[in-house]
C-alpha cells in the first residue's frame, strides 16, 4: 500500500484515452471557423480548461471576431459525435483495482465538463472506483492554477501534501505541485524528462512502469 492518504487521478490523458479526440475535435471547429492555428501550440492545450483554450484561440487568431462560447459548443458537438472510438489507457483500469483494493482512497481532478466526465465514467463504469470527482465546474481557477487540487484534497478531507496524483499534462503537473502534492506522471501526452523537469517526482512511460517505481520506493 502507498504510503500517502489519498490518490488523485487526471482523467484525459491518464485515465481515458482522450486527448487525440479532443485535438481532433478543436481542428474541426478551428477548420469551420477558418482559424489558422500552429500545431505546435496543440500541446500547450493539454491540461487547460476548453474556456482558456478557445478563448486564446479567439484573442490571437480569430481578432476578437469569434464568440469563444459558439466554438465551445460546436466542440462539444464535434467531440460527443467521437467519444465512440472512446478507449481506456492501457493499464489503467488494473491500476486502480490495485490501489482501490489495497485501501487507498481514490479521487479524480479533471478540467473537463462535469458532463463529459460523467460520460466517460457510465461508458467505461468507472464511479465505483473513486470517492470525489472535482470537474471544471467545481472550481473559478482551472489548471494550471492549483484550486482544482486543493479543492479535491479538501473535500477528500486530507492535506494536500499527503496525495499522489497522477497526470499527464504539464499544465496538470504545475497545478499538482502548486497544491503541494507529489505528482507521478504518465507520459502519455508529454516525454517522461518534460513531466520531471516541471515537477514530477516519478514518471513512467505506462502504468505497469509506473507501478513497479512507486510501490518501490515510500514517499
Amino acid at each position: 500500500m502507498l504510503n500517502y492518504d489519498a490518490i488523485i487521478f487526471d482523467m484525459d490523458g491518464v485515465i481515458i484515452d482522450s486527448e487525440p479526440l479532443h485535438e481532433k475535435a478543436q481542428r474541426v471547429v478551428f477548420s469551420q471557423y477558418q482559424l489558422t492555428v500552429p500545431s505546435s501550440i496543440f500541446s500547450a492545450f493539454k491540461g487547460k480548461s476548453e474556456e482558456d483554450v478557445f478563448e486564446h484561440v479567439v484573442e490571437e487568431y480569430g481578432d476578437n471576431r469569434l464568440d469563444a462560447a459558439e466554438l465551445i459548443a460546436l466542440k462539444h458537438e464535434v467531440y460527443s459525435g467521437l467519444m465512440g472510438k472512446l478507449q481506456l489507457i492501457a493499464g489503467a483500469r488494473p491500476f486502480i483495482e490495485r490501489l482501490m483494493h489495497q485501501g487507498n482512497r481514490l479521487a479524480v481532478t479533471t478540467s473537463a465538463t462535469r458532463r463529459d466526465q460523467e460520460r466517460a465514467f457510465a461508458l467505461f463504469g468507472l464511479d465505483a472506483y473513486f470517492d470525489v470527482v472535482v470537474t471544471r465546474e467545481d472550481v473559478a481557477q482551472p489548471k494550471p492554477n492549483p484550486e482544482p487540487y486543493l479543492t479535491t484534497a479538501r473535500r477528500l478531507g486530507v492535506p494536500p501534501t499527503a496525495c499522489l496524483v497522477i497526470e499527464d499534462s504539464i499544465n496538470g503537473v504545475v497545478s499538482a505541485r502548486g497544491a503541494g502534492c507529489t505528482v507521478a506522471g504518465i507520459a502519455t501526452s508529454f516525454s517522461i524528462e518534460r513531466l520531471l523537469d516541471n515537477g514530477a517526482r516519478y514518471a513512467a512511460n505506462d502504468f505497469e512502469t509506473l507501478a513497479h517505481a512507486l510501490f518501490q520506493e515510500s514517499p
